[in-house]
């Protein structure tokens, strides 16, 4: 998946790091795709309570709010040393547009997110009855 290599600057962080949490805004380069390493994404949920989701290589996060042009809506935590690529939004599209794999790896972390917020909020907005 070297195609995507140009358009991305590779990050080292250690375990423990915390790369952002909930609330924090946008940095420079807001899109992650992991390469090696294991990263927990924390969604806080109606409640308070929090629900973990642990990433492995070849995973994309941080994808939602750029597209959305909001402040972090989840936190992400280095669980082991991870090395991870890092995009802008115009890089991510254009590195997305020559990886196949990375625009798959795209498709399924925003698939799994729906997932999770159609499960928390569906019957909330009537999209889900019981």
């Amino acid at each position: 998946m070297e195609s995507y290599l140009p358009y991305g600057e590779e990050i080292i962080f250690p375990a423990g790091t915390v790369i952002y949490k909930a609330g924090d805004p946008n940095e420079n380069k807001p899109i992650f795709f992991i390469t090696a390493g294991l990263i927990k994404i924390e969604i806080t949920l109606a409640g308070g309570a929090k629900f973990p989701i642990y990433l492995h290589p070849d995973s994309i996060f941080g994808l939602v709010e750029p597209l959305a042009e909001c402040n972090r809506l989840t936190s992400a935590f280095a669980m082991e040393t991870s090395i991870l690529y890092s995009w802008d939004l115009e890089n991510f599209e254009l590195a997305s547009g020559v990886s196949w794999e990375l625009a798959l790896a795209s498709i399924t972390g925003l698939t799994r997110l729906l997932r999770i917020l159609n499960a928390e909020f569906g019957e909330k907005i009537g999209l889900i009855k019981r």
